[in-house]
């Protein structure tokens, strides 16, 4: 029967001997949760499950080792499928998917020159993480040594077959190991693996024919590759077209086409300022070569846009992963017309990495406390005892608090000082690129209202109120301000606060700005002040501007701020002494040296400092309450749901 909301995505689809329930693929990831040696873990299938009840059709897992521990390329930063140790965790996995109807894929690679260690790839060329960093030059992989591994997948596919596996995958995208056979720029060898195009795909080839032979012709094959990896002289649309037909011809079943590689991550993750869809060209160039399906994924959040690519034909399958990280029911949303209650990915990139290019621990979504914690929180449990519970604080802490304390059945009243919802979301989703913020708001009141929570706007909580309504239980998300240190001349009439600008409350254009404070708040508001014609001046005392921001994100930041040019000037190492009539004074790092900056106006981003004045007086009359979010210590979003969350199952 045709589903009536989104058709075409939810028929019913083919890849190679069986059949997907919809077109909805979850995409590989770095995020298994696997043990110290790679074995499958209880949270491993916790997580993976938890995707397949929400009714995703085909589950890949990201990038599995094949490299047993006695081989010199065994890296521990994943799942394990090198020998039948591992079997017993893989058919357990396998069997917990499938008992949703689920179909499930395992994807194996190799990180080629993109480690933090010295690695093998296809040449001794240097590849960069995002932010510039090198990673160390590689060593070129020998021929035996590619003969070696080719040997080595073919194995881990027919253990995987033994598993009970649908499909395996070959991670030969985003300038990875196999992926750099195929770039022009990353290949640099002249044997039989270099050259001419059908050199630079003989792997590929011959891993496919030899998977083929040693776990039957009739066991599906997919590959990943970039379409583009966005690197000069590389992987284009005037060559991967022409790889993809390669792959068909090899005996590939289906195609994952993906973009980019690590030097250009911000693209190939997709950050928050990308317009959802923007690959589209890259994947038709690509479907119009083949015969077999294609999975495509970048960026699509709603369902809309997922039904148009595949109703159009430009895609078989659309792949999707950080978005079920975001909602694991957001295929079973999606196919009961219920759009507006998926909890939809921002991009923000703050599962993946911390500032500094990290990956993140712990793991965190920002919009899902439940992510990581499936087996504990994935079910909400009902209250034991039914409550009156006061919440004071309409952000983001504060609107998933009481939505958690709603569905376990307790009567929550939400008060917030403003007249709408969102608190400093509101604010934080003014720059530009970083509107998709609201989709939280938009999701969290949605929610309130279907919960029926009594919302009172425009209605400012005092401890005099609080102790005349004698709640069960209490909880202060009052938020954040604006730090102001104690520096000369700060107070003046020439001095506002990056939030007041966000705001609306001050409007600045054509001006000479200086922002004092580089981190993420400095550098997004001087984005805003430039797109209103002003001339920014960013002074910030560490060495990098924006260095508190996740890298990927942080790179798009970046990049926008020097298409200003001389519109624009990033002063670090240079800290503010004091503020004058015209301008500001800063001193330079060690030296001390003192330079006079000319502006008409200062805005003031150096930090936030919590609200605590209502949490003063209710533990000085001896009230109980639960303290959340940024009143508790000013954190990012991530952090306020978490809290939010917690004080909601905690009640």
């Amino acid at each position: 029967m045709s589903n009536k909301h989104f058709p075409h995505l939810f028929a019913e689809g083919q890849i190679g001997n069986f059949k997907v329930k919809n077109r909805i693929v979850m995409l590989p990831m770095a995020r298994q949760f696997q043990g110290f040696n790679g074995e499958v873990t209880p949270k491993t299938i916790e997580y993976y499950v938890e995707r397949a009840k929400g009714g995703v059709g085909l589950i890949i897992l990201g990038s599995t080792r094949v490299f047993p521990p006695e081989h010199k390329f065994y890296t521990p930063a994943s799942l394990n499928l090198s020998d039948n140790r591992y079997l017993p965790g893989h058919c357990d996995l396998v069997q917990a998917i499938h008992a949703y109807g689920t179909k499930v894929g395992i994807q194996f690679g190799h990180v080629g020159g993109q480690k933090t260690i010295q690695s093998v790839a296809v040449s001794d060329v240097q590849q960069f993480f995002c932010d510039g960093s090198p990673y160390p030059k590689p060593r070129p992989i020998t021929r035996s040594e590619i003969y070696d591994i080719i040997d080595l997948f073919a194995n881990g596919a027919l253990m995987a077959k033994t598993a009970g596996y649908d499909i395996v995958e070959i991670h030969a995208a985003h300038g990875y190991l196999f992926g750099g056979f195929l770039s022009p720029k990353l290949n640099r060898r002249t044997d039989e693996f270099g050259g001419v195009l059908e050199n630079r795909m003989r792997v590929l080839v011959e891993m496919i024919k030899q998977v083929k032979r040693l776990a039957g012709s009739d066991f599906p094959i997919s590959v990943r590759i970039s379409a583009i990896d966005y690197l000069e002289n590389s992987i284009d649309l005037d060559e991967s077209p022409k790889m993809v037909k390669i792959l068909e011809e090899a005996g590939a079943d289906v195609v994952n086409v993906a973009a980019g590689c690590h030097e250009y991550q911000h693209l190939s993750n997709d950050i928050m300022r990308l317009e959802e869809g923007f690959k589209r060209p890259l994947f038709e160039a690509i479907k119009k070569e083949v015969n077999i399906p294609i999975i495509v994924g970048g960026g699509y959040r709603n369902p809309d846009k997922c039904e148009n690519i595949v109703a159009d034909g430009v895609a078989d399958f659309l792949g999707m992963a950080r978005p079920l990280v975001a909602d694991p029911e957001w295929p079973k949303k999606a196919k009961d017309g219920r759009v507006e209650d998926i909890r939809r990915c921002l991009s923000c990139g703050e599962c993946l990495y911390q500032m500094g290019g990290k990956f993140a621990y712990p793991h965190g979504c920002t919009v899902n406390a439940a992510f990581t914690r499936e087996r504990e929180w994935s079910a909400i449990k009902p209250a034991s005892v039914k409550k009156e519970v006061m919440i004071i604080g309409g952000g983001p802490a504060g609107m998933e608090a009481a939505r958690i304390a709603a569905i376990r059945g307790h009567d929550v009243t939400l008060y917030e000082k403003e007249k709408q919802m969102g608190g400093q979301l509101l604010v934080a989703a003014k720059p530009p690129g970083k509107d998709k913020l609201l989709w939280i708001r938009d999701y969290e009141e949605t929610q309130l209202k279907k919960l029926r929570v009594n919302i009172q706007l425009g209605t400012e909580v005092t401890p005099e109120f609080v102790q005349r309504e004698k709640p069960d239980a209490v909880v202060l998300a009052t938020g954040a301000e604006p730090s102001i240190p104690d520096i000369e001349g700060i107070r003046g009439e020439n001095v506002v606060t990056a939030v007041d600008v966000l705001a609306g409350k001050v409007e600045l254009s054509n001006q000479r700005v200086v922002i004092t404070g580089g981190g993420m708040i400095g550098a997004e508001v001087g984005e805003f002040l430039l797109d209103r014609g002003n001339k920014v001046i960013i002074v910030e005392m560490l060495a990098t501007i924006a260095s508190d921001m996740e890298p990927t994100n942080r790179r798009g930041l970046l990049d926008a701020l020097q298409k200003y040019g001389d519109k624009v000037e990033l002063l670090t190492d240079h800290k503010v002494a004091g503020v004058r009539h015209d301008g500001v004074s800063v001193v330079k790092g060690e030296s001390g040296e003192k330079t006079t900056i000319q502006a008409e106006t200062i805005v003031l981003a150096l930090g936030s400092q919590p609200v605590r004045k209502v949490a003063d007086v209710l533990k000085e009359r001896g009230i109980a309450f639960y303290a959340i979010g940024d009143c508790k210590n000013p954190n990012n979003i991530r952090q306020a749901v978490y809290d939010g969350s917690l004080a909601g199952r905690q009640i």
